[in-house]
């Protein structure tokens, strides 16, 4: 199982880039953080 955990500060600026790594990585889980 992997399990990741991301600050993503502002994803919305982001969310391309996200939605590419995780169809790399292929995780499980995935915690977003927003600081």
């Amino acid at each position: 199982m992997k399990i990741a955990t991301w600050n993503v500060n502002s994803i919305r600026s982001r969310q391309a880039q996200v939605i590419d790594w995780l169809q790399r990585t292929q995780v499980d889980v995935l915690c977003l953080q927003e600081t």
